[in-house]
Parts: structure tokens; sequence; C-alpha cells
């Protein structure tokens, strides 16, 4: 317990002070860029946010796991994924801009190949997911900060003089370069024989097996991932299809402000289910999910009455008037933020239990519901339509298509969360002791 609390407390402050500076880094580019330019930027990453889950093939959550139960095992996997990850980026990269020299102005395909080297970057920065695994979250804690506060002053700097568009694209490409050169000279430095495995060529017949492993399990979580995306990011894309970027720029200003809060339950979730996938006792395995779902529901409460009550001052305060439509749907989105917190940790519950094809199936089913609601409700409502239907798509996911895996395995501990106040006193008084 007082490992899984010293780590969540690294990873909540790291969080934390992203959610600070993304505020304020966010308050100022759109004040400057205005509706227009914020969702042309918004609509071109959400473009790119489809291609991202073809080149990780659910890698992330495989290595996670792999890397918390067996560490040296999850190495090779890492180095196999690391080869496989630049083969796939560069093919589909390819296929990104060839769509873009027939779809997009030059403008906008100068800033689309910016944000693709941004991309690579992040792709390429497996040690993360390393660190995570391992219960080092202070290394990353240092690393995204100190990365953090560098692109927050070029943004301002970009903001101070007036930069076009494409200069706050390369501010990302700065931001996903830092933490991946310090993470991975430092993992060199430090993890001796991890890095001996990384550097040490693969025979063929273990690259094969590890890339063979990676497909098969990759290509159900390649399903799932790609439908997260498509109905977390197909509304931004239909609002710019039927409304244009102004209405994106407005919609994504609300997200991206209800989706800050969200970093800190996160924490938890990754801090947590590090123990969780480690634990053997199926049971005291359960305790530990439902205290998790109820923990990230007693953090979300006073959030989301923030956002209901006082969203005009806040959308106001942070963006200006020009943004002034997102405080009607300020509140949806906090709702939906919370859904997708919750689906998150159900998500790696469901993948814990091999689940793989379940999820495939249930993420596709969403993405076409989603869809489908956003062509049918962004005609009649406009923004309002897009955040209802991404809203009533997470509550099915999260309550209705849940529910059939193993005979509610998953949201039971949800609706049984409250049983886990005893259980969570009793921890907190044991560190407290422990502590003395």
């Amino acid at each position: 317990m007082k490992e899984i609390i010293f780590n969540s407390l690294w990873v909540i402050l790291e969080k934390s002070c992203f959610a600070l500076a993304g505020i304020i880094s966010a308050m100022y580019v759109a004040r400057f860029l205005g509706p227009e330019n914020f969702g042309t930027l918004s609509y071109l990453l959400s473009i790119m946010a489809l291609v991202s889950p073809f080149i990780q093939l659910g890698s992330d959550n495989v290595l996670f796991n792999r890397i918390a139960k067996k560490p040296a095992s999850g190495v090779l996997l890492m180095a196999a994924s690391l080869r496989l990850k630049l083969v796939l980026f560069i093919v589909f990269s390819l296929g990104l801009l060839l769509w873009a020299k027939h779809a997009l102005p030059i403008s906008q395909q100068k800033v689309m190949i910016v944000l693709i080297v941004a991309n690579f970057f992040t792709l390429r920065d497996i040690y993360k997911l390393y660190y995570d695994a391992t219960l080092a979250s202070k290394t990353n804690l240092i690393i995204n900060n100190v990365s953090l506060v560098i692109f927050v002053c070029l943004n301002l700097i970009w903001v101070h003089y007036q930069f076009s568009l494409i200069w706050f694209a390369f501010s990302m490409v700065v931001r996903s370069f830092i933490p991946y050169l310090w993470r991975r000279v430092l993992f060199n430095r430090t993890q001796n024989k991890a890095r001996a495995v990384l550097k040490k060529p693969l025979k063929v017949k273990y690259f094969d097996f590890y890339n063979i492993y990676l497909l098969k399990v990759g290509m159900p979580l390649l399903i799932s991932s790609l439908s997260i995306v498509i109905y977390t990011r197909i509304d931004q894309i239909l609002l710019g299809k039927f409304l244009g970027f102004q209405a994106v720029g407005i919609y994504n200003a609300a997200l991206t402000l209800s989706q800050g809060w969200s970093i800190v339950p996160m924490a938890f979730i990754t801090s947590y289910m590090t123990i969780i996938a480690a634990e053997r006792d199926s049971r005291r395995s359960s305790e530990r999910i439902r205290s998790l779902y109820l923990i990230i529901l007693v953090l979300s409460l006073p959030v989301i009455l923030t956002f209901s009550i006082f969203s005009n001052k806040i959308i106001l305060l942070i963006y200006g008037v020009r943004f002034g439509d997102a405080a009607d749907i300020l509140w949806m989105c906090a709702l939906t933020s919370l859904c997708s917190v919750l689906g998150t940790l159900s998500y790696r519950v469901i993948l814990l239990h091999s689940g793989y094809h379940f999820v495939s199936v249930k993420m596709a089913v969403i993405a076409l519901l989603n869809i489908g609601l956003n062509y049918f409700f962004i005609p009649l409502y406009g923004i309002k339509g897009a955040a209802l239907s991404t809203l009533t798509a997470e509550m099915v996911s999260l309550i209705c298509l849940n529910a059939l895996f193993k005979n509610g395995l998953v949201t039971y501990p949800l609706f049984c969360a409250y049983k886990s106040v005893p259980l969570l006193i009793n921890e907190v008084r044991s560190y407290v002791k422990s502590a003395r």
C-alpha cells in the first residue's frame, strides 16, 4: 500500500502539472489562434490519431502487463515492438502524406508533416512504459515536466510574436522529442541488463516469435484501439465536415478543459494496475479493482459539479468570449471524461482476463454507434449534438456492453464500489501506522 501511495503521488504531481500547464498554454494559444485555427489544429490531430492504432497494434497495454509480470521477457518484447513499429510507421505515414496531398491545402499539408514527425517520437518512446510498469514514476515526472515547461514557453513565445499555426505544431515535436531522447539516454545509462537486451540483435527465431505474438495479440487490440479513436475523434471530424473548423475549435476547447481533471484518477489507475496485474489472489485483485472504482468516483464528483455550476465563468476566464458556446457543453464533456476514465479501468481489467476478442468486438460496436449518433445529432443540435453523441456512446460502453463480459465481472465492482469504503479506511490507517 505504501509503495502504491508514493508512486501515485508522483504520478498525480506529474499529471497535475500537466493539467495546469496545459490549461494555461491552451488559454493563450486558443485566444491567439481563435476558434478557426484552433479547430484546424484539432482536426489534423484527430486525423493523425486515426493512424496511430495501426502502428501501436495495442502494444502499450501488452508491454505494460508483460513488464509488470516478467520484466526480462518484457524487455525482449520492447525490442521487438520497436522494430515492428518503425516499419508500420513508415508505411502508414506515407499513406497519410498521400491523402494530405490530395485533400488538404498547402498550409495544412505542412502542419501535417510536422505532426507526423511529432508522432514518430511519441510512438518510439516505449521507455515511459518501462518506468511506469516498474513503479519508477518519479523519473517520468521529472522528464515530462521539464519537457512540458519548454513546450509551454515555446507556445507563449509564438503567441507573443504572433507566429503562424505551423509553429504550434513544431512545439509538439519538441514536446515529444525531448522526453523520448532523455528517457532513452537515461535507460541506456542506468538499466544495464535491459539495455544489453535492446542493443543486442535478436535472433531471427526470437524476433519472429515476439513479432508473431505482438501481431496475434495486437490485431484484436488494433480493432479496439481504432474503435476507441473513432468514437472519441469522430465527433471532431464530423463537426469539421458539417459545421467547419470553427465549431471544432469551440468543441475541442470544452473537451480539453473537461479532460484536465481526469489525469489524477488516471494516475491511480497506472499505479494500482501494476499491483493488480501482479496479484495472484483473485479475491484481493477484485477488492483492489473495486477500491479503484470508488476512488475515481469520489474524485470526479466535485469536478463535475464545478463544471456544471460555473461553466460560463470558467470558459470566459480561460478562453474568452469567442469560445462562449463551449460553456453549454462543458458539463456533458465532464461526464464523458468520467465515463472514459472508468472505461479505461474496465478496459485494462478485461485485458488482464484475456478478453481481447471481447474488447475488439465491443469497441467496434461502440464506434459504429457513435458514428451513427453523430451523423444524426450534429445536423440537428450542432456542437451539443456531438457532445451528446459521445456521452451516450461512453455510457452504453461502460454500463451495457461491459455487463456482458463474464457475467458482470467488470460492472459488478463498479456498482458495488461503496463496499470498499471500510477497506480503504483500514489500508490508510495501516499506512499511517507504518509511516510512524
